[in-house]
């Protein structure tokens, strides 16, 4: 199965890996919602998920999809390049982890992989997973100004009204903001980001 929320990248997935002749694609999703009602009646043995999906995090949704399906592999497919992401969603329960820029025989490889029992990480991923202690964590401008808000009290809904921001975007800057300085919680966050003087 294919869950991710660009119907083009799915369906070129889709042929391409209907093509090699090994597998079979049972269903392609755009939201969590569809993954979710699919999983128990098709019962695919390998999962191509996205991060960023339109209805939630793909791998927030990790646990939730293997109580569905305890047997499920799940190879998370996507352009997040930060080693934070990676680190998620392997300490999540992810099988696998692959950009989408992989080569038609690595995507072969990983769900082979997967399918068979062994856990997936591409060269990029694991490089980025070494490099990580001599690159630290940068922010930008907009995301130090919301740290600050954060570390003030502010809820979600302020900070949006006083940036003159959508709620869902500083939604968004909070998800990038716990990938980055790898934080579960919002209480972390603002501990981390005086450790690292981020404010």
């Amino acid at each position: 199965m294919i869950a991710d929320d660009h119907r083009v990248v799915a369906e070129g997935l889709s042929q391409l890996i209907t093509r090699s002749g090994d597998f079979q694609v049972v269903a392609m999703t755009t939201t969590l919602k569809e993954t979710t009602e699919l999983l128990a009646c098709l019962k695919p043995q390998v999962l191509l998920l996205d991060v960023a999906l339109p209805d939630g995090d793909g791998i927030d949704a990790i646990p939730q999809l293997r109580v569905l399906l305890p047997n499920l592999r799940i190879i998370v497919l996507t352009m997040f390049a930060e080693a934070s992401v990676i680190h998620r969603a392997l300490q999540i329960g992810a099988d696998g982890y692959l950009f989408k820029s992989a080569s038609a025989d690595e995507l072969f490889v990983a769900i082979k992989a997967v399918a068979s029992g062994t856990q997936f990480l591409c060269d990029e991923a694991r490089q980025i997973l070494c490099d990580e202690k001599e690159t630290p964590a940068t922010l930008t401008m907009r995301e130090r100004e919301i740290l600050v808000l954060v570390s003030e009290g502010c809820t979600m809904k302020e900070i949006a009204d006083r940036l003159c921001l959508g709620f869902e975007t500083v939604h968004s800057y909070m998800k990038i903001l716990r990938h980055k300085l790898r934080c579960h919680n919002t209480a972390t966050l603002v501990r981390t980001a005086i450790e690292q003087h981020w404010i």
